[in-house]
């Protein structure tokens, strides 16, 4: 009976990923010097210079697959460390940017305006209709401004707990100034986007890289 052609290739593993025969592992490396080695000319054997060359490089590639491998891992943990300390912003107050505020049990969010320059803002307050209920200006210095609605109407009278928005405009000598308008509220949630964490503020998601400040 006739006899197959025997050689040493080996099939997958049972229970193992079948291997990427694309890459050049370490045994594959040493097989092919040694099948260098023993096919050489007799007569013109392998410059030891060039057998050199080739066990070092070798050896470099080894220790850098190492080196490769222990940042990978190293930066696994710091993102497993960095997503654990992120669940500590839930319940806590953050300052992101946005123009929404809130009136809680007579009580009234903070906001901010982070402006370019110095200006006068006038500030008006809308329900969640879109109707203005309220108007106050504020003296604007460069950088962050708090500034506090006192949560009563035009009239002086209380308004209801509820959402509530500003729209706002700063200027100085009838000149624009550009600004950004803050909002402060408590994480309500918090996600991972691509090992990213993302909080939940006011039914609004941001990226923890866009709070301006924990309070």
């Amino acid at each position: 009976m006739p006899i197959q052609g025997i050689d040493n290739a080996t099939g997958a593993v049972l229970g193992q990923p079948e291997r990427d025969t694309g890459e050049v592992s370490k045994l594959d490396f040493m097989s092919l010097l040694v099948a260098q080695i023993q096919n050489q000319d007799p007569t013109s054997p392998m410059d030891n210079a060039e057998f050199t060359a080739q066990i070092t490089q070798f050896t470099m590639l080894d220790e850098l697959a190492g080196m490769n491998e222990k940042l990978t891992e190293s930066i696994m943990v710091g993102q497993s460390m960095n997503n654990t300390a992120m669940l500590a912003l839930v319940g806590k107050n953050v300052t992101v940017e946005g123009n929404t505020l809130s009136v809680a049990e007579g009580v009234v969010s903070e906001n901010t305006i982070n402006s370019t320059g110095p200006g006068v803002a006038i500030i008006e307050v809308k329900n969640e209709a879109g109707n203005v209920i309220d108007t106050f200006t504020a003296n604007i210095s460069q950088g962050l401004n708090d500034i506090q609605w006192d949560g009563l109407d035009e009239n002086g009278e209380a308004l209801p707990d509820g959402a509530y928005s500003l729209d706002v405009t700063v200027s100085n000598s009838g000149i624009e100034v550009p600004f950004n308008v803050l909002q402060t509220g408590a994480v309500e949630g918090l996600r991972y986007e691509n090992n990213v964490a993302v909080v939940m503020v006011g039914g609004h998601e941001f990226y923890v890289s866009e709070i301006y400040k924990v309070s």
